[in-house]
């Protein structure tokens, strides 16, 4: 299983290569929602040293159609690992214009499960993002039945929604106030989020980190291609701690002992808390025979 990492910013990519980590996602400028986005000839000088996906993950427009051709052409031509789509428009125009670039499905709450997958894997997508609203039954369930390569995240914010609007400044602006900071932090009851707004919309995040450290044995056992560690919002120094602990268990999870791996699991509860997200938790639920509710 290989890492890949979704950085807080660019320039946090030299410090994660210098850790033995040269897979990254990152997005083209414009086109890409939740990630942090380059233009072009900034792509073509990060490809020289990194391995990259690429995200252009939003709706695309009519009018943006010939412009988004030109720069998936243009992102063929460079050593990149794939480009994630969100919108099939993008899908449409690899393939009619047969354009050889490797394609990941990431349609975020959508990619759950392995017929879907094969419809795409014999469409010529190569890879799945997998949704974060899954458990580790379904992803390994995924994983014997299909022959798409599949990512997971297992570390992160997961996002949660995302609206072209911009959501934060309206409400600053009903309320008679300046918008101040890029993030904010909404709490209701028991739960958190984080509300991210940029040019291109406002995103909402749950606000515990994934911790996948738990689950990362199996996935790692049973050889699912990439986990996904989204360092976007997470200091450095805590990022850096978790990447460590990961590499670690991916060397030496074979020899690790039940004590040793119980002890990992609540020293990494400490450092980030002990979201399992959806792991060992399903998200639908079947109503009960005879249930009028």
């Amino acid at each position: 299983m290989k890492y890949v990492i979704i950085p807080d910013c660019i320039k946090d990519m030299d410090t994660y290569r210098m850790k033995g980590i040269d897979t990254f996602i990152i997005g083209l400028e414009d086109y890409c929602i939740h990630y942090p986005g380059v233009n072009l000839e900034r792509i073509k000088e990060l490809s020289k040293e990194n391995r990259l996906f690429i995200a252009v993950n939003k709706n695309i427009f009519n009018s943006e159609l010939a412009d988004i051709k030109e720069k998936l052409i243009e992102l063929s031509k460079l050593p990149i690992l794939g480009v994630l789509f969100y919108d099939l428009g993008i899908l449409n125009i690899v393939l009619e214009n047969k354009i050889p670039l490797p394609l990941v499905w990431h349609q975020t709450h959508m990619v759950t499960n392995y017929n879907t997958c094969n419809y795409y894997y014999d469409k010529g997508v190569s890879y799945g993002f997998l949704a974060n609203e899954i458990t580790l039954d379904e992803i390994l369930e995924i994983h014997k039945k299909t022959e798409m390569k599949l990512m997971v995240e297992v570390f992160g914010y997961p996002i949660m929604s995302h609206s072209r609007r911009k959501l934060l400044s309206h409400y600053f602006k009903s309320i008679g106030k300046e918008k101040e900071n890029r993030i904010y932090h909404l709490e209701e009851k028991e739960n958190e989020y984080l509300l991210k707004e940029t040019k291109d919309g406002a995103s909402i995040l749950f606000g515990k980190l994934i911790n996948g450290t738990r689950p990362l044995f199996d996935l790692i056992r049973n050889n699912i291609d990439y986990a996904i560690l989204d360092m976007q919002e997470v200091p450095m120094k805590i990022g850096a701690k978790v990447l460590n602990q990961y590499l670690y268990i991916s060397e030496h999870y074979q020899d690790i002992e039940d004590s040793e791996k119980e002890s990992i699991i609540e020293e990494m509860n400490k450092l980030i808390g002990d979201s399992t997200n959806f792991f060992y938790q399903k998200t639908i639920y079947k109503v009960k025979k005879g249930d009028n509710q």
